[in-house]
C-alpha cells in the first residue's frame, strides 16, 4: 500500500520535485505559509493528488536562478546588503535600517510573517516586500533602540544620534536625570508609548515624536522588566509605584493594601475578594482578570482528567484554556457539562459519545472531539490507547514532515 505525506512548514520550495517522488504517494498534503513553484514542478502537483493549505504561492520562472534564504527569528536588511537573486523569508522580525531602500529592491521577493520595522520614507516604495502580519514605520534617520527602555543619564552621556525611536514602551522615570544635557544635545525621542513622571513632563514634552502616545505617572514610579506577582517584598524592593513590562499577579492582601499606583503593559490577575480594594488603586493596565477561587481555571497542560470531584471543587464551573487534551469522565452528565464546563483552545475532548453533544455546545476552537474508536465498536477504549490508538494506526501509513523549511 501506498503511504500518505503530510508535510508541515513555513516554507516549501517544491521546484524541484519529480514525478518520481510523487507518485511513491497515495496522497500528499502541504501545509506551508509559503509554497515555491516553477513552470514544471506546478504542473507535476497539479497532475497528481496532492492537497494544498498554504498563505502564499510564489511562483518563480524556472529560467531564473533563485536561492531561497530563510530566517527564523530577526532579520536586519542594512544599506551595504546585496539580495540579488535572493528570495527571503522571515519568519519572526525583519528590521529595515535606514537608507536601506535599494538594498531591499536588491531582493528578488521579501516575505515576512511577522512584523517588519521600516523607515518612513520607504512607505510605498518597496513592491517586492510582503507582510503576513504589522509592518511598523519610523522616523528616518532615528537610532532603533529596544522595546521598554528606561533613559537615563547613563544613556544620555553615551548618546550619539539626535533622533532615537522605541518600538515598544519608553520609559523617563528618573526625576532627578539631566534634562539640560538632553536638550544641550537636541535629543528627540519617538515611541509607540512614553511613560513620563509628572515632573518631566512640561520639561521634556518638547523633545517627543507627536505620534507617540504619552502616559503620565507619578514620581517615584519604578520599572519592573518582567511578569511579577505582586508580594509584600517587592514593595520593599520596588516602592509602592510600579510600572511592569508584563502580567501582574494579585494575590496578598498586605502587599495590595501598600501600593499606590500600577502601570502594566500586561493583564493584572486579581482575586475576587481583592477587587474592590484593587479598584481603589489609581491604575492602567491592557486587560483585568479576576480570579474567582468558585471558578477553577486551568491552563497549559498536556492532559487534563476532569471528573465529578474536580467539578464539586469548583461550584461556579471550570474554565480550561491551552491544553492539549482534556479527557472527560463518562459519570459527567450532559448537564454537568453544559453549566460547569468551558473548554477553549485545546486540541482534543475525549468523552463519551453520549457527552459529544454537550461537549461542542460549550467548547470553542477545538481541533477534535469524541469518543475513544473502542467504545464506538463497543469495545474498552483503555486496552488500545483509546482516541489515540485511533489516531496512530491512521497515521502508521502516513509520513510526517514537521519543519520550518523543507525541499521536494
Amino acid at each position: 500500500m501506498k503511504k500518505n505525506k503530510v508535510i508541515n512548514v513555513a516554507t516549501c520550495d517544491a521546484r524541484g520535485v519529480t514525478e518520481e517522488s510523487l507518485a511513491g504517494y497515495e496522497n500528499i498534503t502541504i501545509n506551508a505559509a509559503t509554497l515555491i513553484i516553477g513552470e514544471r514542478s506546478k504542473e507535476l502537483l497539479n497532475r497528481y493528488p496532492v492537497t494544498m493549505n498554504v498563505s502564499n504561492v510564489l511562483e518563480i520562472p524556472d529560467n531564473q536562478d533563485v536561492t531561497v534564504k530563510s530566517i527564523n527569528g530577526k532579520g536586519e536588511i542594512g544599506a551595504d546588503t546585496d539580495g540579488t537573486g535572493i528570495f527571503l523569508m522571515v519568519n519572526g522580525k525583519l528590521v529595515i535600517a535606514d537608507g536601506s531602500k535599494e538594498a531591499v529592491k536588491s531582493y528578488y521577493r521579501i516575505i515576512v510573517n511577522g512584523k517588519a520595522l521600516v523607515p518612513k520614507s520607504c512607505e510605498g516604495y518597496l513592491s517586492n516586500i510582503q507582510v503576513n502580519g504589522t509592518t511598523e514605520y519610523y522616523p528616518d534617520g532615528a537610532t532603533i533602540i529596544k522595546a521598554n527602555t528606561e533613559i537615563d543619564n547613563l544613556f544620555l552621556s553615551r548618546a550619539s544620534n539626535s533622533l532615537y525611536y522605541c518600538s515598544g514602551n519608553l520609559f523617563f522615570l528618573d526625576s532627578g536625570i539631566d534634562t539640560e544635557k538632553m536638550i544641550e544635545k537636541k535629543l528627540k525621542f519617538a515611541a509607540k508609548k512614553i511613560i513620563i513622571v509628572e515632573s518631566l513632563l512640561a520639561k521634556l514634552i518638547p523633545i517627543f515624536d507627536e505620534e507617540s502616545d504619552i502616559v503620565q505617572v507619578p514620581d517615584g514610579t519604578r520599572l519592573i522588566n518582567d511578569d511579577v506577582e505582586l508580594k509584600t517584598k517587592i514593595i520593599r524592593k520596588y516602592g509602592t509605584k510600579l510600572c511592569v513590562c508584563g502580567n501582574v499577579s494579585i494575590q496578598e492582601a498586605e502587599a495590595l493594601a501598600s501600593l499606590e499606583y500600577l502601570f502594566a503593559d500586561g493583564t493584572v490577575s486579581v482575586d475576587k475578594e481583592l477587587e474592590d480594594a484593587f479598584d481603589e488603586i489609581d491604575s492602567v493596565y491592557i486587560r483585568l482578570k479576576v480570579i474567582d477561587p468558585e471558578l477553577g481555571y486551568i491552563t497549559d497542560h498536556p492532559m487534563v482528567k476532569v471528573g465529578t470531584a474536580v467539578l464539586k471543587k469548583y461550584p461556579k464551573g471550570v474554565q480550561i484554556e491551552d491544553c492539549a487534551t482534556v479527557r472527560l469522565s463518562k459519570e459527567l452528565s450532559a448537564e454537568d457539562i453544559i453549566e460547569k464546563l468551558h473548554i477553549s483552545d485545546c486540541a482534543v475532548v475525549v468523552c463519551t459519545k453520549e457527552q459529544e453533544e454537550a461537549v461542542s455546545v460549550i467548547a470553542k476552537d477545538v481541533a477534535m472531539i469524541g469518543a475513544p474508536r473502542q467504545e464506538q465498536e463497543g469495545g474498552e477504549d483503555e486496552k488500545e490507547g483509546g482516541i489515540f490508538g485511533s489516531f496512530l494506526n491512521e497515521l502508521k501509513d502516513t509520513q510526517v514532515i514537521n519543519a520550518a523549511e523543507y525541499k521536494m
